[in-house]
């Protein structure tokens, strides 16, 4: 299997649109949560995967003008729903097969993996991505569905990655002290530091 997202676990990109409802919104509280983890003004954060830019535009607001937030995608039809948005001049949009961002080593303070690391052919391959393009002492954090959530919004469970494997998979790639906690009933958030 080539590495990247196959075909039969990626995101309709003909869905997109749906992941900027309302409900989604009030579902996540993406300013809150992002905050919550300590993303602030001046970072530079990576959202990949960003899909139609529903974290990325949070981010934007909240790592302001003296930050950036590279908004990496495969798909353009992301980036036209996300350019439709107004985005800031600090976010930048880059197409990016996954695992690889093109992103240079060490460039960013975080990383965001919302509901895409489940996607990623060999999950392994974006753990080490995702170190590579961290500064040292930087943060991941990857927010997923569960593989036995109770709800049957989210990727077949079939397609599901295990929070506590995620956790595996960034230790082995290099991360200190992956930290698992479940969100809700469907999903889960695991975050890791770079070591410093």
């Amino acid at each position: 299997m080539h590495p990247g997202p196959t075909q039969e676990k990626r995101f309709d990109p003909a869905n997109a649109e749906r992941l900027l409802s309302l409900e989604r919104h009030a579902r996540y509280l993406p300013d809150e949560l992002l905050r919550s983890l300590g993303i602030a003004e001046g970072h530079r954060v990576a959202d990949v995967g960003c899909g139609p830019g529903f974290w990325a535009l949070p981010l934007a607001r909240i790592v302001g003008p003296s930050g950036r937030v590279a908004a990496l995608d495969a798909s353009p039809r992301m980036f036209e729903l996300l350019a439709r948005q107004n985005p800031p001049p600090w976010l930048d949009t880059i197409e990016a097969e996954l695992p690889e961002t093109g992103l240079p080593d060490g460039w960013a303070d975080w990383v965001w993996l919302a509901f895409v690391f489940h996607e990623v052919e060999p999950p392994s391959a974006l753990a080490r991505e995702t170190l590579r393009i961290l500064r040292p002492g930087g943060r991941v954090a990857v927010l997923d569905w569960r593989p036995d959530a109770a709800g049957e919004s989210g990727p077949p469970r079939h397609h599901r990655i295990a929070p506590q494997e995620v956790a595996r998979l960034l230790a082995e790639a290099g991360f200190a002290h992956p930290d698992v906690s479940l969100r809700d009933a469907d999903t889960y958030l695991v975050t890791a530091a770079k070591p410093a």
